[in-house]
């Protein structure tokens, strides 16, 4: 904590605290999530990180539209 009582943070628990909240919201994507977390929220990411995080978005993208669709009962 600083002077004043603030908490200080380092980088790392920044970007940490960051994937874990949306991880945590309703409204975003788990998967998406994960991969972001994994390849993109680090403080020292590879230097290739965004094109793994692509790499693995294309493959989440690319099981999601092979994934079985539901039938439809129509009466």
């Amino acid at each position: 904590m600083d002077e004043k009582g603030n908490l200080i943070e380092t980088p790392a628990a920044f970007l940490e605290a960051l994937g874990e909240t949306l991880s945590e919201k309703a409204e975003i994507d788990i998967e998406l999530a994960d991969i972001l977390k994994i390849h993109v929220l680090k403080t020292k990411p590879a230097q290739n990180a965004v094109t793994q995080a692509k790499t693995a978005i294309l493959k989440l993208a690319a099981e999601r539209a092979a994934a079985p669709k539901a039938e439809i009962d129509n009466g």
